[in-house]
């Protein structure tokens, strides 16, 4: 199948979305994920909010070179969750032009979060986004099992199941749990139904060693202890099959060692030729638009 491939700001966090766009189609990626809204206490949001520079600058940048944004981050799902305290992000991914709003979940009380996401999902409809729930073992929503329950409990049409592939193997799951469920799901990986709850025309791709290192936590490794794909031990390529064809791949695979000794230009294009050859390895290809 061909493949399209983005590159994720969570591995380019020291370049501000300008200079992520440019390194990025410098590399040859034809497009990019933005980070708008802060993960965790303490991490400073880019000033991209309609009208500021950086978000001109960006779009300006966009426009040269022909990169979409696809997917923006990151939202979390929490008690107290407020929709309306987005609007913002939203003005701007629309600005952007992006189409997938990604999402976490750390609210323990399910019918609580799926609230929140049915709300979210409605704000965000009009501004063309749909919404991504991403699982991850060191959040709530822990697993693909409570992801498909949280799309369905949203009863929103404009809500997927995005999956990582490192949190979807340290998960525990295998590769065969992305097969389509019966025929209405097979029609919707075909992109003919809208009733599968997995996204796929979407994953973030990386890589890992088979078992976390013991003296890592599972967020040291997710945040900044990532391997491209092919460059570790998991079955990584097997997950391809259960995607769309021309489905986007992004690259998220943070790494301190490589932020701390490469520039966001040489990481960019590190992460390209890593995921080309890993592709055509595996009889895949790079479909550049």
């Amino acid at each position: 199948m061909n493949f399209r491939l983005s590159l994720a700001h969570l591995g380019m966090l020291d370049a501000p979305p300008p200079v992520l766009v440019q390194a990025a189609h410098a590399a040859g990626f034809s497009g990019v994920g933005i980070r708008l809204a802060p993960a965790r206490l303490g991490e400073a949001p880019f000033p991209m909010g309609v009208g500021s520079q950086m978000l001109r600058e960006t779009l300006a940048r966009l426009d040269d070179t022909g990169l979409c944004v696809h997917d923006i981050e990151i939202v979390r799902i929490k008690p107290g969750f407020d929709a309306a305290a987005l609007a913002g992000v939203l003005d701007s991914a629309q600005a952007l032009g992006a189409r997938c709003l990604m999402v976490n979940v750390d609210d323990a009380d399910a019918a609580r979060a799926a609230d929140s996401i049915g709300a979210l999902a409605e704000r965000a409809r009009p501004h063309g986004l749909a919404l991504g729930l991403e699982f991850m073992v060191y959040t709530v929503m822990r697993s693909l099992a409570a992801a498909r329950q949280m799309v369905a409990a949203s009863k929103r049409d404009n809500v997927r199941v995005v999956v990582d592939a490192l949190h979807f193997f340290r998960a525990g799951g295998v590769p065969a749990d992305l097969r389509a469920e019966g025929a209405a799901g097979m029609k919707a990986a075909e992109g003919t139904e809208a009733t599968d709850p997995i996204d796929r025309h979407f994953m973030q791709l990386n890589d890992a060693p088979a078992q976390r290192h013991p003296g890592l936590s599972p967020a040291e490794e997710g945040r900044a202890h990532r391997l491209f794909a092919g460059e570790g031990e998991l079955p990584v390529a097997q997950l391809l099959p259960h995607l769309a064809p021309g489905a986007r791949l992004s690259v998220e695979a943070p790494s301190a060692i490589r932020s701390a000794t490469l520039t966001p230009h040489a990481r960019a294009a590190l992460a390209f030729q890593t995921t080309l050859r890993f592709l055509q390895r595996h009889g895949h290809a790079h479909e550049p638009t």
